[in-house]
C-alpha cells in the first residue's frame, strides 16, 4: 500500500518569523533596558539633590533660651525643614556666648553646625566659624523698670542694680561691653545674672532696679513680661551718645502701644539701641549644609536675601562671610551644582570644579599639540630619509617598483654602500622612536593610529633599502 505524503499541519509548518522581526524585538528590549537603567540612575541621583526639598539637611542649630526669639525662630526653621524631609535639631542654650563656644568647641565630634548670635559677640579668627548672613529684623536692647522709676539719663543709674540675663548670654556680654567705658564705670552699676523671667520678677519685687533684654520686639516672652508686670521702658536721653561709640549699633524707636494698645505700653515712643542678629556656621557645616540652611532661611524670612550680605559687623565678631553665602546672595538662589550635586560640592566648591575642568582641558590640549609636534618631526625626518633613499634608484618610482627592479640599481661602491647603511640605521632608529611614542603615556587616545601609519611608511622604506642592499 502506498502512503500518500501528508500535508504539513500548523504544528509542523515552517515558522514565518523573519530575521527582521527578531532584530526588531531585540532592539525594543535593549531600548527598554537602557531606559530603565537611566530611570534608576536618575532616581538615585535625585535622592542626593536638594532642589525639591531639604532632604539633604541633617544638622543642629544652637539657639537661645526656650521662649526667646532665637529659640522660636529656630523652631520655625526646624518645622519647615521637617516638612521638606530634612532634619534640624534645635538645642537650647544660654545665648550668643554659649553658642559660639559650642560651635568652636565641636572638634572631631561635630555636634552643632549652625547658631544664632547677636552682632558684637566675640568670635576669634581661628575658631573656624563662618558668617552666613544677618536676619532682616534687628534686635533691640530694652531696659525695663517699674512704672514709678526715675531713670531719665545714664547719670540716674548711679548705684543701680541691673539683671543682664543668664551668664553666657549675648545680653550679658553686651551690657558689660557698653558699661566698660571709664565714664560709666564711675556710676558703680551692679550687674547680676538671671534667667529672663526670673529677673523680671525681681524687678517687679523691687530687688532689682532694671532688667536688660536683647530681643526681637515680637518675642513672645517679652510681650508676656510686659503685660504681666506693666513695666516701663527706660530710654536715657543721652543714649545716642553711647550708641555712637559702636558703629555696629544703631538707634531705633519703639512705638507707643507696641506691646499693649489698651493701656498704652509704652505710653510714648521710646528710643532703643538696635543690633543685628547673625546666623553663623561652625567648622562641621559643609558647603551643601550651608546652602540648605540658606535656602531654608530665604523661605522662612522673605527679606533675608535683600538684607544680605551684611555691610559691616562688629570688629569683635571676626567671622568671614562663607563662600557659599556670597555666591548665594549674588543670584538669590543656589547654583546648579549646589542644587543637584551637593555631595560633589562638599569635596570642592563649584569654582574649584570649573578650574579643574579648565586645567584638564588645557592639559589635554597641550598633550594633543605636543603629539602633533612629534608627528610632524617624525614625518619630516621620514620624508628626508626617503628622499635620500631614492637617490640610489629613480626618484619617480614607488617603493614597490624599486623593489621589483633592484637589479637595475646596484650599490657597488663602498662609499655608496656605507651611505645606504647609514640611512637604514637612521630609519631603524626612527621606527623605534615611533613605536615608543605609540605606547607613550603622553600620547592622547586616538593618536596611536597616526604613529602606526608613520611606522608602516618607515617599514616600507626599510624594506626597499634592504632589498637594494641584499641584491648588491
Amino acid at each position: 500500500m502506498r502512503i500518500r505524503d501528508a500535508k504539513p499541519t500548523a504544528a509542523t509548518a515552517p515558522s514565518n518569523d523573519s530575521p527582521r522581526g527578531t532584530w526588531y524585538g531585540k532592539g525594543l528590549a535593549r531600548a527598554a533596558l537602557l531606559l530603565g537603567a537611566a530611570a534608576i540612575i536618575a532616581a538615585i541621583a535625585a535622592d542626593f539633590g536638594i532642589a525639591r526639598d531639604y532632604g539633604y539637611l541633617h544638622a543642629s542649630i544652637v539657639s537661645g533660651t526656650s521662649g526667646g526669639y532665637y529659640h522660636a525662630l529656630a523652631r520655625h526653621l526646624a518645622d519647615r525643614a521637617e516638612r521638606g524631609h530634612g532634619t534640624l535639631t534645635v538645642v537650647s542654650t544660654a545665648g550668643s556666648i554659649e553658642n559660639v563656644s559650642r560651635l568652636a568647641g565641636n572638634g572631631a565630634h561635630c555636634g552643632a553646625m549652625f547658631g544664632l548670635i547677636q552682632d558684637g559677640t566675640p568670635v576669634s579668627a581661628d575658631a573656624g566659624i563662618e558668617l552666613l548672613g544677618q536676619l532682616p529684623e534687628r534686635e533691640s536692647l530694652i531696659l525695663l523698670a517699674r512704672p514709678d522709676n526715675t531713670f531719665r539719663s545714664f547719670t540716674d543709674l548711679r548705684g543701680a542694680s541691673i539683671g543682664i540675663g543668664p551668664q553666657g548670654s549675648g545680653t550679658a556680654y553686651l551690657m558689660r561691653q557698653l558699661f566698660a567705658g571709664s565714664d560709666l564705670q564711675q556710676l558703680g552699676v551692679r550687674f547680676s545674672y538671671h534667667e529672663f523671667s526670673e529677673q523680671a520678677a525681681l524687678v517687679a519685687q523691687g530687688k532689682l532696679d532694671l532688667a536688660a533684654f536683647v530681643m526681637d520686639e515680637d518675642a513672645k516672652v517679652l510681650h508676656d513680661i510686659m503685660r504681666e508686670h506693666d513695666f516701663d521702658i527706660v530710654a536715657p536721653t543721652d543714649l545716642q551718645g553711647l550708641i555712637a561709640r559702636y558703629p555696629w549699633l544703631s538707634l531705633g524707636t519703639i512705638a507707643a502701644g507696641r506691646f499693649d494698645l489698651v493701656r498704652p505700653t509704652p505710653a510714648s515712643d521710646k528710643q532703643a539701641a538696635r543690633l543685628a542678629t547673625l546666623i553663623v556656621a561652625g567648622p562641621c557645616a559643609k558647603r551643601a549644609d550651608q546652602v540648605a540652611m540658606l535656602v531654608l532661611l530665604a523661605a522662612e524670612l522673605p527679606g533675608f536675601v535683600r538684607s544680605n550680605p551684611p555691610n559691616a559687623t562688629s570688629p569683635a565678631t571676626t567671622a568671614p562671610l562663607a563662600t557659599a553665602a556670597r555666591q548665594f546672595f549674588l543670584k538669590g538662589e543656589p547654583s546648579l551644582a549646589d542644587q543637584y550635586f551637593p555631595w560633589l560640592v562638599n569635596l570642592l566648591s563649584p569654582a574649584y570644579w570649573i578650574y579643574l575642568v579648565m586645567a584638564v582641558t588645557i592639559l589635554f590640549n597641550g598633550m594633543a599639540a605636543f603629539s602633533r609636534f612629534r608627528l610632524w618631526r617624525i614625518d619630516a625626518a621620514r620624508e628626508k630619509l626617503e628622499t635620500a633613499l631614492k637617490e640610489f634608484a629613480d626618484a619617480g618610482l614607488t617603493h614597490a617598483q624599486i623593489r621589483e627592479a633592484t637589479a637595475a640599481y646596484p650599490i657597488d661602491a663602498p662609499e655608496r654602500r656605507a651611505a645606504a647603511q647609514a640611512i637604514l640605521q637612521r630609519l631603524t632608529d626612527l621606527r623605534a622612536r615611533c613605536r615608543r611614542y605609540t605606547g607613550s603615556f603622553s600620547t592622547p587616545m586616538g593618536d596611536e593610529m597616526y604613529y602606526r601609519y608613520q611606522q608602516s611608511l618607515i617599514d616600507e622604506a626599510i624594506n626597499t633599502l634592504g632589498a637594494l642592499l641584499r641584491h648588491t
